[in-house]
């Protein structure tokens, strides 16, 4: 914050929490954000907005081979979302709302980590692979038909790589 100070640059607390939640790594990589962040603001002649430049910055700067996506963090993920224990998620229940949860969680599994179907299944309440697919279908399907729906599956994406 010093260095922002010292900077003469104006940055707003949502983008100051955007780069402290994506920064997790070193103190250096961090002043290497800030200096970009100061350098191409001053230099701004697209009419980017500061959180723009930011998330320009640290997608390009921020190293993420090591936040690799797997099944226990997208149950996490997909628990906090619709705030669910993670053993109701991996339950038999048949109730609506823990069904769709579940379904999300195996779409996304799918479709973000290498993991078989059959894996998929066994991680995510001990089902088959026949059960991930219909899942899987089920959510593409839902995306297609409810803007609501897709919406909420585009924010839950956009956690996970983050």
């Amino acid at each position: 914050m010093h260095k922002v100070e010292n900077g003469g640059l104006d940055i707003s607390e949502d983008v100051i929490s955007f780069i402290a939640e994506n920064v997790i790594s070193s103190i250096r990589e961090l002043e290497g954000i800030i200096i970009s962040l100061m350098a191409q603001s001053t230099f701004n002649g697209e009419g980017k907005t500061m959180m723009e430049i930011a998330q320009d910055i640290v997608s390009k700067m921020v190293n993420t081979s090591n936040r690799t996506i797997t099944i226990d963090k997208i149950q996490n993920i997909v628990c906090d979302h619709f705030n669910l224990p993670l053993d109701t998620l991996l339950s038999k229940s048949r109730k609506r709302e823990i069904v769709q949860a579940r379904q999300i969680a195996m779409y996304l599994s799918k479709f973000h980590t290498r993991e078989s179907l059959q894996n998929i299944g066994r991680k995510i309440g001990d089902r088959d692979h026949a059960t991930v697919l219909h899942a899987c279908k089920t959510v593409s399907n839902l995306m297609d038909t409810d803007k609501t729906f897709k919406a909420g599956l585009k924010e839950l994406e956009l956690k996970l790589k983050f």
